[in-house]
């Protein structure tokens, strides 16, 4: 980690281009502008010759290309949209608020849609209109997608129950299934079909399936910190890539150390945003990563037929552009920049068209933008967007705060360097604990947990959630929001749907709740109500004079747990093994009380 971390201090100080970094005098504060791309530790396995292009249904995206037209699956109407070269739109079919990715077969012309509230696969017929062709049940909240090579088999990674599930595309048969790490999101298939790789949000590794035996290993994308991997792709047989962001959330020490904000140093970005490159030749793995100007990764793409990557940033509208991506030199393209559309666009998708072009998922607008890359030269034309595909299900003040939670901007953070959405990844957690005037708090889980539970703060501090915010963005060093902007990414933020729970057996869970729900144990005398809080305050051994309450809904998405973040698990909880205790009697309670007790608590 100390090699990564330097080369990240260096890193910053980078030329424009990106592709080397100078020193300045100690004296002077170096540029905070992160370089375009910058390759800082370990050599990679690499061909002598660009990796042969491979099928995009072998990762899933939130837009594919179907000819020269766009298939796009939009979260925030649940809508999914087929659209002409130009962008307008053709057809669409709802699939379900919140829907996640899509795999698209151009043989046998079937898009299968991931509805990540409804705990199903939707298998759409793509022509003239789009239809449905099937359903089929997976665990709770599918969201990644992607085909085998023969394309018989699609895998599904489902987020609340943690699984890696195949199915039989003809049937909707469940073929098998693999536990995962917490937080799962994209998956990509390896084009010899030996391998599967799963991102994660909440981890700082990615899970590697064997797809023939189904064993899963746990491979760290650099550090312990590395968190919010939501996509992978294959970069040929033996090369991925995943982007992701690496966190400081404890002060460095020395003269620059930060005081009353959140870790890392005064003139360096809290967190940073890079890419994992993978590669394997069977017999050992290696891995490079580098550091991007890009915010919030969300999506990428390879162009086997150029060996150019691209990556999007959806925090700062930015599109990053790898030439040689499989090779020793990989280096920035000419395409790398700022998306110039007239408004905020938050790409999310990425998928290259038959003809080369790039075709980028507009969130924030629901419309699809395409770039016309040149063969020979990778010189690419403005970026042209299409118009609004379908209108947002949220109200005007609750879609411009989506858009303020997702943006890096001056008046949320010093230099616009990160967003809200950076520690608070999907609405959840980051799973970091962050020095705070010299405390260790950990970042809360924010989705379903908002409305009614005031105060706020981990010393309940903050009576309201605009307080709360106010407070938040001081801490970031941001300018500030205006009136109409606190109150919309309030709106926002008390939109955002409950976490899904994972899969438990009943009896267990009911046992649970009557341990729970028992004199003996106390839980309710604190954890009462719908929100399960008593919204007060209490006085714990630790480094808060006072704590505030939490809510205990999310409770399985929200590790690690107390406001310090002392334990890493819910039976760390129930055992005292964190900073805080005598919260209840539960050390009296025996192994199979305590697993009784969780299997409850993960339920709520």
């Amino acid at each position: 980690m100390r090699h990564l971390l330097l080369g990240a201090l260096a890193a910053l100080g980078a030329l424009g281009s990106g592709t080397t970094a100078w020193a300045r005098p100690l004296f002077e504060e170096p540029d905070p502008t992160p370089p375009t791309f910058l390759i800082l530790a370990s050599p990679r396995i690499t061909g002598v010759a660009p990796a042969e292009p491979t099928p995009a249904y072998l990762a899933g995206s939130r837009i594919a290309a179907v000819g020269d037209r766009a298939l796009a699956i939009d979260a925030d109407s649940g809508a999914l949209l087929l659209a002409d070269p130009t962008g307008a739109g053709l057809a669409q079919l709802p699939i379900g608020r919140d829907a996640a990715l899509l795999a698209y077969d151009p043989i046998a012309k079937l898009a299968y849609v991931a509805d990540r509230r409804g705990d199903r696969i939707v298998s759409v017929e793509v022509g003239d209109r789009l239809v449905v062709h099937a359903t089929w049940s997976t665990p709770h909240e599918p969201y990644g997608v992607a085909l085998t090579p023969d394309r018989r088999t699609l895998v599904v990674t489902a987020i609340a129950d943690r699984a890696l599930v195949a199915y039989d595309v003809a049937t909707g048969s469940e073929r098998w299934r693999a536990a995962l790490d917490r937080e799962p999101r994209g998956v990509a298939i390896a084009p010899d079909a030996s391998r599967a790789l799963i991102a994660h949000t909440g981890s700082n590794t990615i899970d590697d399936v064997a797809l023939e035996t189904h064993r899963v290993e746990h491979r760290a994308m650099c550090c312990p910190n590395a968190r919010g991997g939501f996509a992978v792709t294959f970069m040929g047989a033996h090369q991925a890539v995943v982007p992701f962001q690496l966190s400081v959330p404890v002060g460095m020490g020395g003269a620059h150390q930060s005081a009353g904000r959140y870790g890392g140093v005064e003139f360096i970005p809290p967190i940073t945003y890079h890419l994992a490159l993978f590669g394997s030749d069977g017999a050992r793995t290696a891995l490079a990563t580098a550091q991007t100007a890009l915010n919030q990764p969300r999506a990428v793409a390879w162009d086997g037929a150029r060996d150019a990557l691209y990556v999007a940033g959806l925090g700062n509208d930015t599109i990053l552009q790898v030439v040689h991506a499989s090779q020793v030199d990989a280096a920035p393209g000419k395409l790398s920049g700022k998306l110039a559309v007239p408004r905020r666009c938050g790409p999310d998708g990425l998928a290259i068209s038959g003809g080369g072009d790039l075709l980028v998922w507009c969130s924030f607008t629901r419309s699809v933008a395409r770039i016309a890359v040149e063969p020979r030269t990778r010189l690419a034309g403005k970026p042209r967007p299409g118009p609004e595909l379908v209108a947002s299900a949220l109200r005007e003040p609750q879609h411009d705060g989506l858009v303020l939670f997702h943006s890096a901007i001056p008046s949320i953070s010093e230099h616009g360097a990160i967003a809200c959405a950076s520690c608070h990844l999907d609405g959840r957690t980051d799973g970091l604990s962050w020095q705070i005037e010299g405390k260790q708090l950990q970042t809360p889980l924010l989705a379903g947990r908002l409305v009614g539970s005031g105060p706020f703060k981990w010393d309940g501090g903050s009576r309201d959630l605009a307080s709360s915010l106010r407070g938040t963005i001081t801490r970031l060093g941001g300018a500030g929001l205006r009136k109409p902007q606190t109150a919309a990414l309030v709106a926002y933020l008390e939109s955002l749907p409950a976490i899904r729970t994972p899969t438990r057996d009943p009896q267990p869970v009911a046992r649970g709740k009557r341990l729970f729900d028992s004199d003996d144990l106390g839980c309710r005398g604190c954890h009462d109500g719908p929100l399960y809080t008593d919204r007060e305050r209490h006085d714990f051994a630790g480094n808060l004079k006072h704590a505030d309450t939490p809510s205990l809904l999310g409770l399985a998405a929200s590790a690690p747990y107390f406001h310090d973040g002392s334990a890493a698990s819910l039976e760390a909880v129930l055992r005292e093994r964190g900073a805080v205790h005598g919260m209840a009697m539960s050390t009296q309670l025996s192994d199979a009380q305590i697993a009784d007790l969780t299997a409850f608590l993960e339920t709520l």
